[in-house]
């Protein structure tokens, strides 16, 4: 009897785990819209760019090239809102600017645009800040 319930279970769980797998895999409305909002999402739960663009490996270039764009307008205006600018003019040492370095860094993180060429350029051209190794 045991063993009936321990296979009884091993069975539930092996099918909710299955069903998971498939809800998450079978996206099927990817919008432009929509997909910003999964991308986002992802990056959110902790993906890096690579798996957010594996992703989305289906998609063309340029409907991916458009995301990144709002993705990137998003951060340059979250890190005006922020006052990098004042930090920035406020710095009096290396701390400060250490500071101001990892604000970036993790804005930049937290969207999962890591190895974003013209993201590093955009905050390079805005606010003065060159990102060489994040």
């Amino acid at each position: 009897m045991k063993t009936l319930k321990k296979y009884t279970l091993f069975l539930a769980l092996i099918f909710l785990m299955s069903a998971t797998a498939n809800v998450v895999l079978s996206q099927t409305n990817k919008d432009p819209g929509n997909m910003y909002t999964i991308w986002v999402k992802l990056a959110l739960i902790g993906k890096n760019q690579a798996e957010i663009e594996y992703y989305f490996k289906n998609i063309d270039e340029k409907t991916l090239g458009l995301i990144k764009k709002r993705i990137r307008f998003a951060v340059i205006d979250n890190l005006k809102r922020s006052g990098i600018r004042s930090l920035i003019r406020n710095s009096s040492d290396s701390d400060d600017l250490n500071v101001i370095v990892n604000k970036i860094i993790t804005e930049i993180r937290y969207v999962g645009l890591e190895h974003d060429r013209d993201l590093r350029l955009s905050i390079k051209e805005e606010f003065g800040v060159t990102l060489d190794d994040i």
